[in-house]
């Protein structure tokens, strides 16, 4: 399905982004019936509930503001493992799996309504601002760990990815990107940040413009970062021969890193059909891979230990103030000499002036963790001792300090919608049992890739250090989001492979309730959790780590049981109702 575009007298770069078509629009737009769900994805999203709740249950017992800085320090035993498991073998798997969901459930409804020429975009955009009101007062009046909120923004994204013209793209982040330079509305820079990243990705996407390079055909895009690669490990290598190794690193390093992802964009821009999984696929991995080359630079540069690079950081910092007084007294002795060398004067005031400026943004640094410290020790001060409104207060807080980072995480979260488009949009998804060879294949290779990938990590760091140079959890880090993906995929595989069995592993098909009421579900956890561990509820914050998993293997049998007693009376879940209702603007019938 494609709109020809090539017949529209519009600027040449709006002609170069091929926009899908959207569906036949007509009047009347109805919830999918029971009978027409695809039990396997229920199966999956009931899975991926549970993960989610082992991870999130940590951060109703720790501050938020700590998800990214790995395994708590100073746990043994039974806690010390279940946080070792949680942490790699679901931290990151889960919501990836959810995200996959979520872009096969709008190619779903895309493909419905197109085939019952229905109005896919109205209702859309209803289902997208529910569920953006549902994550927002579930942040706010609950737990600011929520992503659903994210899911809507990322969803808007999806459509611009799919459907936004190029013009309106541009003018678009051009516009915002003004409106940024007012201070008061800085912040608004990043919504332009993740619509330009949209159009990148649409431009990826959607671009049918070739060049013919070595006697073939190739996109643009691809031939541009050949050039651009070529010339940087060319300027890599002028610099090896002329200084050191050490300078041309980084030029050597980043050509080669731009020639692979021109190399896979080339691949991946036929089949046509396959696409968008190829493009979802690249654009995550090359940034976590970016992000672990870093890392690597940092870790295996430093050399050390985290200890002794404390130590180190600590005796240059002595250093630094030691250079810089030292150079204080040399500047007043040549200012006091009128025929001393005005070069060393030169020399000793650039000097001065590096590490005055190294100085400052060491102190800026150090101002920035010192905040995030004292707001995460806020968090905690009131969740454990505090009130309701106390609580309620900080939330509004942070989502009004913080909700940039949405718009950022939108784009990361959009290259597992292109994935999870794909598997339906290619049919796989719709016919499980037709392509279980594949589903094999992604269980054999993903889960072992992936999940070893974040072992591998934890060798090198499992916590990170705030305020340590050169800490080798960045590396580590790196290490586990790059294995998220493939461990994801096979997770996936794992549950299609054990949903098509004869055998015991078949059981699994009894998530398929609990994953049809994944909304509630979702929602009914973090209430669970305030209730159980928050000051204004029964006040068991900070829990160990070993009893929150007992918490979340009790939660879940009970709510597996809910579900399949209120699905045997009725159709939908409370929330899934309400959300339908809004989606479709119309009551659904609950009653079975």
């Amino acid at each position: 399905m494609q709109r020809d575009v090539e017949n529209e007298s519009s600027v040449m770069l709006n002609s170069m982004v091929e926009p899908i078509v959207a569906p036949a629009v007509a009047p009347v737009a109805a919830p999918v019936q029971v009978q027409d769900r695809i039990a396997i994805l229920d199966v999956i999203r009931g899975f991926a509930l549970i993960g989610i709740f082992l991870m999130n249950i940590e951060f109703f017992n720790r501050s938020v503001g700590e998800l990214s800085d790995g395994m708590p320090v100073g746990l043994s035993g039974a806690n010390w493992l279940a946080s070792y498991f949680v942490a790699y073998f679901v931290a990151g798997k889960f919501w990836t799996i959810f995200s996959l969901l979520f872009g096969m459930g709008f190619a779903l409804m895309l493909m419905r309504a197109e085939e019952k020429g229905q109005d896919f975009f109205k209702p859309y955009f209803r289902r997208l601002l529910a569920l953006a009101i549902f994550g927002l007062l579930h942040y706010i009046f609950i737990w600011p760990g929520d992503i659903l909120f994210s899911y809507a923004i990322a969803a808007c994204g999806l459509l611009v990815v799919l459907f936004g013209k190029a013009r309106w793209i541009v003018l678009s982040v051009v516009a915002l990107g003004l409106v940024a330079v007012i201070p008061a509305l800085n912040k608004v820079g990043a919504i332009a940040t993740a619509l330009a990243l949209f159009g990148v990705m649409a431009f990826l996407l959607r671009n049918e413009k070739t060049f013919m390079l070595f006697a073939k055909p190739r996109p643009i895009i691809a031939v541009i970062l050949y050039v651009v690669g070529a010339l940087l490990f060319l300027i890599g290598v002028t610099s090896l021969v002329v200084t050191t190794m050490s300078s041309a690193r980084p030029s050597l390093v980043f050509g080669l890193f731009v020639l692979l992802i021109a190399f896979v964009l080339d691949r991946a821009h036929q089949p046509k059909q396959a696409r968008s999984w190829k493009i979802g696929s690249l654009l995550y991995t090359s940034l976590f891979l970016s992000m672990a080359i870093g890392g690597a630079a940092q870790y295996l540069g430093a050399g050390k230990t985290q200890v002794q690079a404390a130590n180190e950081a600590q005796q240059a910092s002595s250093t630094v103030v030691s250079a810089s007084a030292q150079a204080k007294v040399e500047v007043k002795a040549e200012a006091e000499n009128a025929a001393s060398d005005h070069a060393s004067v030169a020399a000793n005031d650039s000097e001065k002036n590096k590490a005055s400026e190294k100085a400052e943004n060491k102190k800026k640094e150090a101002e920035r963790l010192q905040k995030q410290l004292e707001d995460n020790r806020r968090e905690v001060a009131i969740l454990s001792k505090g009130t309701y409104a106390e609580a309620l207060a900080f939330r509004v807080r942070e989502f009004s300090e913080n909700w940039t980072n949405v718009a950022i995480f939108s784009v990361l979260i959009n290259c597992m919608f292109l994935i999870g488009y794909w598997f339906v949009q290619s049919g796989i998804m719709r016919n499980t049992q037709a392509h279980l060879p594949k589903f094999k294949k992604m269980a054999l290779l993903g889960l072992p890739c992936g999940i070893g990938l974040g072992i591998a990590g934890s060798f090198i760091s499992t916590s990170a250090v705030p305020g340590l140079e050169n800490d080798p959890y960045m590396f580590a880090m790196a290490l586990i989001y790059l294995g998220n993906l493939p461990a994801c995929l096979g997770y996936v595989g794992l549950l299609v492979l054990m949903f098509h069995s004869t055998g015991v592993f078949s059981k699994v098909k009894l998530l398929a309730p609990y994953g049809r009421m994944a909304l509630t579900n979702y929602l009914s956890q973090s209430v669970i959790c305030s209730v159980i561990f928050y000051s204004y509820g029964l006040g068991y914050y900070g829990m160990q780590r070993a009893h929150q998993v007992a918490v979340v293997a009790i939660v879940v049998v009970l709510q597996i049981l809910f579900s399949h007693w209120w699905l045997s009376k009725f159709r939908y879940g409370p929330m899934e109702w309400l959300w339908r209702a809004i989606t479709y603007w119309k009551l659904p019938a609950l009653k079975n």
